[in-house]
């Protein structure tokens, strides 16, 4: 049953998905309602791990010495991080120019998308309040019954839950904390043989998933925004060159490893297009394969995945210079700031919502920019299943990458590595007087 966990079985399931959704459309649909049930089966026990990952780590932080440095070193790190992957997407869309010279022919079937999804328009952009998008993400934070919200899966709530209640937990007397985190170890660990168990379904799921998206996406709308699809895979291609770079170069190995580390977690993130469903993968690979410290990953990432979303970021930034081109809009230094610091501000406000609805929250920035951006919306939401795959990926790399820097090797890791440097030392010394000795 090894070769079902095999990378080659699972790559082999998303060329066979693509090749249905592309040959036998209706076949391809038929199989969507099983890839979906697949992925409901991941959201049931990723949520769970989530909590338990949350709870446990920031309640042994704040038993110990308190987790200030390292909130405040995510805080810098993601900030940062999100800021340069906006300015890529005003780079690559002020150079490449994606809404320009645009043919007759793709014009005429951007048009027929808009026309056929012109119900669309009157709920996607409209339905987003721009004035008061911020605010609304700190009141949504609150859930008014943490059983609704995790009923629903709102990320966002049980997040905040979460973190809320390791605080209460890392406030109380040791004693009684230690016995309660020591029960949401147990169930992090329950559900994640639960997850083990389920990656030999992975390629079957895989192939649901890969035929239904492709098979909803018309050849002719593809070929219509191929310059803007194009560059959206450039991008997601070059930061997850960067991200591994960053990762071999932290972690002092080489960047193959790095690849090979996360190539779990890249492949599930490709397949599933849903970063929580990577959360078990990637906080296995950066605790036993590049050995940080267990109790750090098990809060930055939950975190970093959750609200750092670096898709929407790219999504954004690009999204707004396309529209801007696409109306032929000139824009201005000032336009391009707000773009730069509006694509994350949108991106962290739009925290916990779906893909596809968060695409409306562009809005929110290109209204201060008056544009016409009700079209953009629509054309951006038809293309997601066509970009989401890489998008996601590329939003799973650079949170991880962004999790090596800001969290330290364990401690056993570190303890054992200077044995081994101290044991070189002291051979060297054994052989240095052995040497002197013969001479």
């Amino acid at each position: 049953m090894k070769w079902l966990k095999s990378i080659w079985t699972i790559l082999g399931s998303i060329v066979a998905g693509v090749l249905l959704g592309l040959y036998r459309p209706e076949l391809a649909l038929k199989l969507v309602p099983y890839g979906e049930l697949y992925l409901s089966f991941l959201k049931m026990c990723v949520i769970p791990i989530m909590v338990t990952a949350i709870v446990s780590s920031v309640g042994r932080l704040f038993m110990s010495s308190g987790p200030n440095n390292i909130l405040i070193r995510m805080i810098l790190i993601s900030t940062a991080s999100m800021l340069i992957v906006s300015a890529l997407g005003l780079i690559t869309g002020l150079l490449a120019n994606p809404g320009t010279d645009i043919p007759p022919s793709s014009k005429a079937v951007l048009g027929t998308v808009l026309l056929d999804t012109e119900s669309a328009s009157a709920t996607a952009p409209e339905s987003v309040n721009t004035g008061s998008s911020l605010m609304e993400f700190v009141f949504k934070l609150i859930p008014e019954n943490i059983f609704i919200a995790l009923g629903q899966g709102n990320n966002l709530q049980i997040l905040f839950f979460s973190v809320v209640t390791g605080i209460a937990l890392g406030t109380i007397s040791a004693r009684g904390g230690d016995q309660f985190l020591s029960m949401t170890d147990l169930l992090f660990k329950v559900f994640q043989r639960v997850i083990s168990w389920s990656m030999y379904l992975l390629p079957f799921g895989l192939l649901c998933i890969m035929a239904g998206q492709v098979a909803s996406t018309g050849m002719g709308l593809m070929l219509a925004m191929f310059k803007f699809i194009g560059l959206i895979h450039a991008m997601s291609v070059i930061l997850m060159i960067v991200s591994g770079c960053v990762i071999a170069f932290k972690l002092k190995i080489s960047f193959i490893q790095s690849l090979s580390g996360l190539k779990d977690s890249l492949i599930i993130a490709f397949g599933t297009q849903y970063s929580i469903a990577t959360m078990p993968s990637v906080l296995d690979a950066l605790r036993e394969r590049f050995k940080l410290d267990a109790d750090s990953v098990n809060l930055v990432v939950p975190l970093s995945v959750v609200v750092c979303r670096y898709s929407m970021v790219m999504i954004y930034s690009l999204g707004l210079v396309f529209i801007a081109q696409l109306y032929g809009v000139q824009l201005g230094w000032q336009d391009l700031l707000v773009i730069l610091i509006g694509a994350v501000l949108a991106s962290v406000a739009g925290a916990g919502v779906p893909g596809i609805v968060s695409i409306s929250m562009i809005g929110m920035i290109a209204t201060p920019l008056h544009l016409p951006h009700s079209a953009g919306v629509i054309l951006l939401m038809a293309i997601i299943p066509v970009i989401n795959p890489i998008i996601t990926t590329a939003n799973i790399h650079l949170n991880s990458a962004a999790a090596v820097l800001i969290i330290d090797k364990s401690r056993e890791e570190d303890k054992s590595v200077e044995q081994r440097r101290i044991g070189e030392r002291s051979e060297g010394g054994i052989a240095f007087g052995s040497s002197s000795a013969t001479g």
